[in-house]
């Protein structure tokens, strides 16, 4: 694989991907989500090797890419669903094979599944518009 000149940062509390010959960073939390939080695509997107990714992310932020994209994937599912997203769809929407997979990786992050988060968070909702 042809390896681009690549880099990441933290800058202003966003993560940026800088690559050699753009003027303007891309955000890596968008590619990180057009790739499906599945770190072979991306290598892919950013035109690196795994092994090359590894070393970015401990490099540039201090954790592997792995755990990056599991905390970041976690995250985006719980924002779907506090905005009351069927939890089918957000397993969708985040590259889960099933919502299974969704329920049991919500479960092992934040010690409540799926629906009970949504629940509190939609019982919370109605409770400040009142």
């Amino acid at each position: 694989m042809k390896r681009r000149e690549v880099e990441i940062i933290q800058k202003d509390g966003r993560l940026l991907v800088f690559f050699a010959n753009d003027v303007f960073p891309a955000s890596l939390p968008i590619i990180a989500r057009e790739s499906r939080f599945n770190a072979t695509e991306l290598c892919t997107r950013l035109g690196v090797s795994e092994r090359h990714l590894r070393r970015l992310f401990e490099e540039g932020l201090g954790i592997g890419a792995k755990e990056w994209l599991r905390q970041e994937r976690m995250v985006v599912a719980r924002n779907l669903l506090r905005e009351g997203t069927p939890i089918k769809e957000v397993a969708t929407q985040l590259g889960f094979a099933n919502y299974k997979n969704l329920n049991r990786e919500f479960l092992a992050f934040y010690d409540i599944s799926p629906s009970d988060y949504q629940r509190r968070e939609l019982a919370k909702l109605k409770a400040t518009a009142i």
